[in-house]
């Protein structure tokens, strides 16, 4: 497909999105999903800064480094711009732990956010990752403006979300130097069962899981569009089950409009969207959004059906199992290449469950 024809897919796709609606694209490596979404988070970042999109806000999530997002989206440093960029990029294409968490606490530090009238959200969303309803802050100088900062506000700020009015009046004065750039965040820690943990002590999955979720929970506004860029990356399945979810939870809590586009690999998280709310589209054969059902259905079955993988079984396995059995109905069962892969497949040492239908398959070929 040429570049102009690939763009008139896009625009499509784009133009075509459901409000409130989440939009799922898979596909193989390759088949334009990044390209997509940089197209797509460009568009939209253009449109809104010129007053022309149906969107007030965008929110670009990343689950991998060397996500496609635009120059001009993770370059951004106002917290007034419409497009909010939580992926590792800084500067020149550089990664950064803490960078997302900069632009974070921007927005955690907003008194007037609407998250602070729905307190139990927040607790539920620190529950997912199993922490405590506190947080610490940790700020280190700018150069050179230490003297400017060091009497009106310390390095950390602790954060009780129970006992908020303890701090939450030194918010603005925290904002008002952060916007100054006297004093910048170093770290963040985070609270379970009574110890503390600062961002390099946790797993990667863990920083990606609050970070999406606290991400969501204080920048999405009405009206937003959130792009989150393969989420299944350093994540259990147990969470790629439940991380768009939670995201769509957390969202409808808020405001029951905001539309989701997800690039994924994962049929965990294919699957994990209701039908109802669920658009999907396959690259590179996939022209537009299509109502595929896959909430409630295996992951052997989302592997088959989307992701064209008919089987999730080792590839080894398979072609063994397949030439093993096209020997024996070709009545070579007594040849020395039979023998040659019978042994082999005896010494793979499966251990199958008995309910595998392969069981059968490979006793009969053991018996041989």
């Amino acid at each position: 497909m040429g570049l102009k024809a690939q763009e008139k897919v896009y625009e499509s796709l784009l133009s075509s999105l459901r409000e409130g609606g989440v939009h799922v694209v898979t596909g193989k490596n390759g088949t334009g999903k990044s390209r997509f979404f940089k197209y797509a988070s460009e568009s939209i970042a253009k449109a809104l800064n010129g007053d022309g999109s149906k969107f007030e806000r965008m929110i670009c999530l990343s689950g991998t480094m060397h996500d496609k997002y635009p120059r001009s989206i993770y370059m951004g440093k106002s917290k007034s711009d419409a497009a909010v960029y939580l992926g590792n990029k800084v500067n020149n294409n550089m990664v950064s732990d803490i960078s997302p968490f900069r632009t974070l606490v921007n927005y955690i530090l907003d008194t007037k956010h609407v998250v602070y009238d729905n307190i139990s959200l927040l607790f539920e969303v620190f529950e997912k990752v199993s922490f405590e309803g506190r947080i610490v802050l940790k700020f280190r100088y700018g150069k050179g403006r230490k003297s400017d900062a060091i009497d009106a506000v310390g390095s950390e700020l602790e954060v009780e979300f129970h006992s908020l009015h303890d701090s939450i009046e030194y918010f603005d004065l925290f904002e008002e130097h952060i916007a100054s750039g006297n004093i910048l965040l170093s770290d963040i820690l985070f609270s379970r069962n009574g110890k503390w943990f600062g961002l390099a002590e946790l797993s990667s999955g863990e920083k990606q899981y609050i970070l999406t979720l606290l991400g969501c929970l204080f920048c999405s506004e009405k009206n937003s569009i959130l792009f989150y860029d393969e989420p299944e990356n350093s994540l259990h399945p147990s969470w790629q089950a439940n991380i768009v979810r939670d995201l769509v939870s957390i969202t409808t809590s808020l405001h029951s409009n905001a539309t989701i586009l997800i690039a994924t690999h994962s049929p965990l998280i294919a699957s994990s969207i209701r039908n109802e709310s669920s658009y999907l589209c396959d690259f590179p054969s996939g022209q537009s959004w299509s109502r595929v059902k896959l909430y409630g259905k295996t992951s052997d079955a989302v592997l088959r059906d989307q992701f064209h993988l008919f089987s999730a079984r080792s590839p080894e396995v398979a072609v063994l199992v397949s030439s093993c059995l096209k020997l024996i109905t070709d009545k070579k069962q007594g040849s020395q290449e039979f023998r040659e892969k019978r042994r082999l497949l005896e010494s793979l040492d499966l251990d199958l469950s008995q309910d595998d239908p392969l069981v059968k398959i490979i006793g009969t070929i053991l018996r041989f």
